[in-house]
């Protein structure tokens, strides 16, 4: 069936490394994300709209803002207890899991699904259906999970 869909993006600057990697991934690295949320529906509400763009960005970008300027690192990263040293307020820490911009998606994914379930964002609980999370690395390279 044909559907609505909206897309609000969001723009942060965030670091990451990735322990498994063979190259220089491995290292302390930088990108400007630009991170897409996707949101969609069968039939518009009573103001013409799938959804208000700013109770969408109310309801997704304090959590897309920790990235902003943060450390994304594995739990299992040699390098974890030198990274929280260093700088302790900007580890965004995922659990024996390299946190690549695949990662990343899934992450902010299941967050959003989860506010938009609850329905206390000014977006009304089940209203929408959110399709997928796309997280640009670069400008020619991006990940994106969604069902």
């Amino acid at each position: 069936m044909p559907r609505y869909r909206v897309c609000k993006s969001f723009t942060v600057e965030s670091g990451h490394m990735l322990s498994k990697h063979p190259g220089a991934c491995r290292f302390p690295h930088g990108h400007t994300r630009k991170i897409e949320v996707v949101v969609s529906t069968e039939t518009l509400d009573a103001m013409d709209m799938v959804v208000d763009f700013k109770a969408l960005k109310n309801a997704v970008s304090a959590h897309i803002e920790r990235y902003d300027h943060a450390m994304a690192i594995n739990s299992e990263d040699p390098m974890l207890p030198e990274i929280r040293r260093v700088h302790p307020e900007s580890a965004i820490v995922f659990e024996g899991i390299d946190p690549t911009t695949e990662v990343i998606a899934k992450e902010i994914f299941d967050h959003v699904a989860a506010v938009l379930a609850h329905g206390n964002t000014g977006i009304e609980a089940g209203r929408v259906l959110l399709e997928r999370v796309r997280v640009w690395e670069t400008p020619s390279s991006w990940a994106e999970y969604g069902d």
